[in-house]
């Protein structure tokens, strides 16, 4: 479970959205490193090593003018990690690798500049590990360039990739989730599901950490908070966390059940007692998405 209250304290803590995550090692006697260097001609894994030339496509978030975004149409220098591996079946692997954009070799990515995710299938042939294809990037997702990864059955034979991130601003902090489905070692570009995780905004206002007692213990306040002496009933105040789960044990993709829990104060009733939350949604599988067929999700959007 990751306890999104801290996102002021999750971000604070680490909660390994912050920190350079480990690749899963892969098998059959290859190992990351060894994949991202059939993928990327001349990658290492020193700093000189990932320096690396990509082509982002046209899509959401890359632009043709570099002023606007981090990542443009075309030919793009970045740093490259390789961040997760998936088995597909036993003579097939799909690698998926983190790239930030750089500035000679060290990362130019600033708070609203998302790592791309790019994905690249290998095939085992006469014993060794051969790169089949480059799909190259299929998501943009995170701030700072950083992003957590991990793989997640979703049924039997059929898999997907779980993409969390989060950040602060403002006072105001979040996690969110993107989930992407593999179709024959191939990551669907749209994604399956996502959504808001977490949220709080305990240091957005002076008046937020009091309203929210008992339910939700005080943290020391954020240096960078300030009082902006907005009237009590003029913003909610929240901290909300949830942990989620995926019932793989179907032969289609079964549901993801997530569980929501913390606290709120309504601006409309700021004097009373805060309300607890502890809520389950689920959402079920069908035409390639995820769609809510009970419960809802409370966090606030941010």
């Amino acid at each position: 479970m990751r306890r999104a209250f801290s996102i002021a304290a999750a971000f604070m803590a680490g909660l390994a959205l912050a920190a350079p995550q480990q690749p899963a090692p892969a098998s059959a006697g290859v190992t990351p490193a060894q994949l991202a260097a059939l993928a990327f001609p001349g990658w290492s894994e020193g700093a000189a090593g990932r320096l690396q030339t990509v082509t982002l496509p046209r899509m959401p978030g890359v632009t043709t003018n570099p002023a606007r975004s981090a990542w443009t149409v075309g030919a793009n220098q970045v740093l490259v990690e390789p961040r997760l591996v998936l088995r597909i079946d036993a003579t097939h692997l799909t690698l998926v690798a983190g790239l930030v954009p750089a500035d000679d070799d060290k990362s130019a990515a600033n708070h609203g500049t998302p790592m791309a995710l790019a994905a690249y299938q290998f095939e085992q042939r006469g014993g060794a590990w051969k790169l089949s294809g480059s799909q190259g990037v299929f998501g943009l997702r995170g701030f700072y360039g950083e992003a957590s990864l991990r793989a997640v059955p979703l049924a039997g034979q059929r898999q997907a990739i779980a993409v969390e991130y989060g950040s602060c601003w403002q006072g105001y902090c979040g996690t969110w989730l993107a989930m992407y489905e593999l179709d024959k070692g191939l990551v669907r570009h749209e994604p399956a599901l996502e959504m808001a995780l977490s949220g709080i905004n305990v240091d957005s206002s002076a008046d937020c950490a009091r309203r929210l007692q008992p339910l939700i213990k005080p943290h020391p306040q954020d240096p960078a908070a300030k009082d902006d002496h907005t009237a009590a009933n003029s913003h909610d105040c929240y901290a909300i966390e949830s942990s989620w789960t995926v019932d793989a044990t179907r032969e289609q993709p079964g549901d993801f059940t997530i569980r929501y829990q913390g606290a709120i104060s309504r601006a409309d009733a700021y004097a009373a007692p805060p309300v607890a939350i502890d809520q389950r949604q689920v959402l079920r599988y069908g035409g390639g998405k995820y769609r809510a067929v009970s419960g809802f999700n409370p966090v606030p959007p941010i």
